[in-house]
C-alpha cells in the first residue's frame, strides 16, 4: 500500500516506490491547460523529505511566476538552437514554427509540462514531455544561477559540478559532462553546447580544462580557418557549430550541422588546420593512440585458421585479421602497432592516395555517369539516384566521397624471410557509388608496416 503523509510544506503527498519519490500537487498553475502542476520530491531510499528540499520548494513558490518566464525563455532558445534537428524529427513543424518566428504558444504545441521535480540536494526544475524525444523528454534546471535545459533523465539523476572557466556541467548519465556557452557566429549570438568525456566518478581532467582555455583563445581564429576549409570544399556550403567536444586527452573539435546535406559532422580543431571528420571519428579520435596486445587476439568467427581482434582506426572499430601460420603474435604485434600508429596519424594521406592518386573518385563518377539521370537533373546539376535510393550529384565532392568510405578490415600477412608484414585494408562505400546491379565492390589497399602503399585496386566480390 502506498504511504501517504501530510507535510507542512508540501501538503499531502504519496510515496511512489517505482520512481523513488513523494508525489503531490503544487499551487502553481500549468502553462497551457487548467489545473495545477504535479510535484515530485526525490527520496530514493525512502528516508523522508529533507529540510533542504522544503527550502527549495519555498524558494520556488516565492518566485514561481519568474521561473515560468525563465523556463519559456530557455526553451525557446533551445528550440531555435536545435531547430534543424527538431524539424527533421517532427512532421508537424512548418513555416509558422520556424525558429525565427516561433512563439510560446506554438512551442507548447510540441511540449507538455509534466511536473516540478525537487532533487535530494535541493536542486529543482520543470520536467517536460516533448514529441522529438519521447524517451528522455526535456527539463529546465531552475535552481542554478544560470538555468540550463537538460534531459528529464538528467534532472531525475542529477550529477553536477562547477568547473573553472567552464561553469556548470551536468552529467548525461553515460560518459559525458555537458555545459554550454554563447558565442558570436557569423554576426549572431548562438549557443554552443560543451561536452567533455568523463564518468561521474572521475569528473573532468586538468588536461580538458587546459584544452578548453586554449579553445577560447583560438575561437575567432578557428571560425575563420573553418570558413576557409568550407569554401575550398564548395562555395555554397555552410555548417553551424552546435557542440564543442573535448576528449580525455584534450583533443577537441566541433560537431556541426551541415546545412547542405542536413547531417551532423565532426571538425577536429586541436591540430594546426581544422579537419572535417565524421561525428563518430571525432568522438573516438583519442583511440588512435591505442595499441594491441598479443592476448587480445582470438579465433576469428569468420575465417578458419585466422586470429583477430578489434581496434580503432580513424575513430571507427575495425577488425585486424592474422593468419596464425604466418609468424608468431609476439613478432607481429609490434609491426601491427607501427602500422596502426601510421594509419591513425596519416588519415588524410591514405585517403588522398585512394581518392586522388588511385583515381577512385573518378571511377565512382564513371559508374554513376552510366546511370540514367533522375527527374529534375540539369546540365549544371546532374542528379542520379543510387540503388539504395541515395540522391547524388555530379561532380562528386571529394570530402563527400571520403565520408562514404568505411574501413572494413585489415588483413595481415607476414614474410618470415624479410621479417616484414604486408597489410591489405579493405574499404566499402556507403552509399555505394560503384553502381553495378550484378556485382559488389571493395577498395583494397596493400601496404607495409611503415605505411608504404604498394597498390590500390577496385575489387569485385
Amino acid at each position: 500500500m502506498e504511504d501517504i503523509i501530510k507535510d507542512e510544506f508540501f501538503g499531502e503527498v504519496k510515496y511512489k516506490p517505482n520512481i523513488g519519490s513523494w508525489v503531490g500537487i503544487t499551487d502553481a498553475p500549468l502553462y497551457n491547460s487548467e489545473g495545477n502542476l504535479k510535484l515530485v520530491v526525490q527520496d530514493l531510499e525512502k528516508e523522508g523529505i529533507l529540510d533542504i528540499q522544503r527550502e527549495a520548494y519555498k524558494t520556488y513558490l516565492q518566485n514561481a511566476d519568474k521561473y515560468k518566464e525563465i523556463a519559456v525563455d530557455y526553451l525557446l532558445d533551445y528550440y531555435k538552437w536545435n531547430y534543424e534537428y527538431i524539424a527533421s524529427e517532427v512532421s508537424g513543424v512548418n513555416e509558422k514554427d520556424h525558429k525565427d518566428v516561433v512563439t510560446e504558444t506554438q512551442l507548447f504545441e510540441f511540449m507538455t509540462l509534466w511536473y516540478l521535480f525537487i532533487c535530494r540536494d535541493g536542486s529543482f526544475g520543470y520536467a517536460f514531455g516533448c514529441c522529438w524525444d519521447v524517451d528522455n523528454g526535456l527539463a529546465v534546471l531552475l535552481s542554478e544561477e544560470e538555468p540550463r535545459v537538460i534531459s528529464r533523465t538528467q534532472l531525475e539523476n542529477l550529477h553536477k559540478i562547477n568547473a573553472d572557466t567552464i561553469g556548470l556541467l551536468v552529467h548525461d548519465g553515460k560518459n559525458t559532462w555537458k555545459g554550454w556557452k554563447k558565442h558570436s557566429l557569423f554576426g549572431k549570438n548562438e549557443h554552443l553546447e560543451i561536452e567533455l568525456e568523463g564518468s561521474v566518478e572521475d569528473g573532468i581532467t586538468e588536461v580538458q580544462k587546459k584544452a578548453y582555455a586554449e579553445y577560447l583563445q583560438k575561437e575567432d581564429e578557428l571560425f575563420k580557418k573553418f570558413a576557409e576549409v568550407l569554401k575550398v570544399s564548395g562555395a555554397d556550403r555552410t555548417a553551424l557549430p552546435k557542440t564543442l567536444y573535448i576528449d580525455k586527452e584534450g583533443n577537441y573539435g566541433w560537431i556541426c550541422f551541415a546545412l547542405w546535406n542536413d547531417k551532423y559532422m565532426g571538425v577536429l580543431l586541436s591540430e594546426d588546420t581544422p579537419r572535417i571528420l565524421s561525428e563518430s571519428r571525432l568522438r573516438n579520435y583519442r583511440r588512435r593512440t591505442m595499441s594491441v596486445k598479443p592476448e587480445e587476439f582470438g579465433a576469428s568467427n569468420r575465417f578458419f585458421g585466422v586470429l583477430s581482434c578489434n581496434v580503432f582506426v580513424w575513430g571507427e572499430e575495425t577488425e585486424i585479421c592474422v593468419d596464425k601460420e604466418k609468424g608468431t603474435l609476439e613478432d607481429l604485434v609490434p609491426l601491427i602497432n607501427n602500422l596502426l600508429s601510421f594509419l591513425n596519424h596519416n588519415e588524410n594521406a591514405v585517403m588522398k592516395a585512394i581518392v586522388v592518386d588511385a583515381g577512385m573518385l573518378k571511377q565512382a563518377e564513371y559508374y554513376i555517369d552510366c546511370m540514367e539521370e533522375a527527374e529534375g537533373s540539369t546540365e549544371e546539376c546532374r542528379v542520379f539516384i543510387l540503388e539504395d535510393g541515395t540522391v547524388v550529384t555530379l561532380p562528386l565532392a571529394e570530402e563527400d566521397f571520403i565520408e562514404s568510405l568505411h574501413l572494413n578490415e585489415v588483413f595481415i600477412d607476414f614474410d618470415n624471410e624479410e621479417q616484414e608484414l604486408s597489410a591489405t585494408l579493405t574499404f566499402y562505400c556507403r552509399p555505394d557509388c560503384f553502381v553495378d546491379p550484378e556485382t559488389n565492390h571493395i577498395i583494397a589497399v596493400n601496404m607495409d608496416s611503415k605505411g608504404n602503399i604498394r597498390d590500390i585496386e577496385l575489387v569485385e566480390i
